[in-house]
């Protein structure tokens, strides 16, 4: 037996032992006394959800919620767009069903479902450096009116979509999803651009795709 084998807690979820340091930093204790294992705690929804005001019962809620999301994604999803990034725009980024109305982070693989109905605002946004002596950077952003506009004398050094979500059963405010790679070049940040206002449009095409006719 080893020396903390008597401090260890059981997750009152799958009743698996807790060691002293997983209780310590991965468990979760909830509002009616029960304490949730860091595995049990990796199966809920990705949210900031406040454990301290959850039952036993209300999580068990959630990771059912979270498995049928899950499910729907491999089941369900079919990408009626696959939006691309990158300098030559051939690098996943965002894929959308616009028949059912959901939209992916397309580099994770297995990822979770968004309704496009919950997107309230998206933004590109931006990490600048100063451009030093000698250096260029010019990303033409005319084109797309609803996204920022780069300020001069600076090159971006990273860029991502965030895009801001209504109350949601994944309990998610807002996604974000990387649009450019390490230490990117104007190629990759004009492909970000271009990415993103894809984004933008496809959101445009399935709102009004709900526009009753005659409405629009």
């Amino acid at each position: 037996m080893g020396l903390f084998d008597g401090n260890k807690k059981t997750c009152d979820l799958c009743g698996e032992k807790m060691g002293l340091l997983g209780g310590i930093f991965t468990s979760e204790d909830l509002a009616d006394g029960k304490t949730i294992c860091g595995s049990c705690r990796g199966k809920c929804t990705p949210g900031e959800l406040r454990f301290s005001a959850m039952t036993l019962d209300d999580v068990k809620a959630n990771i059912a919620v979270a498995v049928a999301n899950k499910k729907k994604g491999a089941a369900e999803f079919k990408a009626t767009q696959k939006i691309k990034k990158g300098a030559y725009r051939g690098d996943e980024f965002v894929d959308i069903d616009a028949g059912h109305g959901w939209f992916m982070n397309a580099e994770e693989k297995d990822g979770w479902v968004y309704s496009l109905d919950d997107v309230y605002y998206f933004n590109l946004d931006l990490d600048y450096a100063p451009l030093e002596e000698g250096q260029g950077f010019e990303v033409r952003t005319e084109d797309y009116p609803e996204l920022p506009k780069i300020p001069q004398g600076v090159r971006v050094t990273d860029a991502k979509l965030v895009i801001w979500l209504t109350d949601n059963e994944l309990a998610v405010n807002k996604v974000e999803i990387s649009a450019a790679g390490f230490s990117p070049d104007e190629g990759d940040i004009r492909g970000a651009y271009a990415a993103a206002h894809d984004f933008f449009l496809a959101l445009k095409d399935y709102r009004a795709s709900k526009v009753p006719a005659g409405k629009h």
